[in-house]
């Protein structure tokens, strides 16, 4: 691993944003992350990133008017300090989002079956789109992995 996106700005840039679940219970956040057109990460084609003990998580973005959109990224920006972790991060189209937690794993790997070329989200059908993404559902193959918490610093 010679990138890390928890603690080196703009690993991120060009991956897609497919899927954000906020788990208020256990105040945990699982972002679900589109590899193939990403510009750093050369290995494995889907990441996710989970984050405990979630104290914000926000979200804003223009309004769009097609039914998809890939939210690629352009910008992230993570910070740990003082046992907290900050990951704020720019789309386009227009988006932001920033999450507070006191500690995140962001896990690389293979969904197999997923074709090289990403699904067009204007003109594939439905089951296309579907069949070609990852999902939460999705057989995950690690390749790897890397965490910030109070215990690695």
């Amino acid at each position: 691993m010679d990138v890390d996106p928890l603690r080196q700005e703009d690993v991120l840039h060009e991956a897609q944003l497919l899927s954000a679940r906020l788990d208020a219970l256990s105040s945990t956040v699982g972002l679900l992350f589109e590899l193939r057109t990403a510009m750093n990460l050369m290995e494995g084609n889907t990441a996710v990133l989970a984050a405990r003990g979630v104290r914000e998580f926000t979200w804003s973005a223009d309004e769009q008017y097609i039914d998809k959109t890939a939210w690629n990224i352009v910008g992230s920006e993570p910070q740990y300090l003082d046992g907290i972790f900050v990951l704020k991060m720019a789309f386009l189209p227009v988006a932001r989002m920033r999450l507070v937690a006191t500690s995140a794993a962001f896990y690389v790997g293979d969904v197999v079956g997923l074709a090289e070329q990403l699904p067009d989200y204007v003109e594939d059908d439905e089951a296309t789109i579907a069949g070609n993404l990852p999902n939460w559902q999705s057989v995950f193959e690690p390749i790897w992995a890397t965490r910030i918490d109070d215990s690695l610093v």
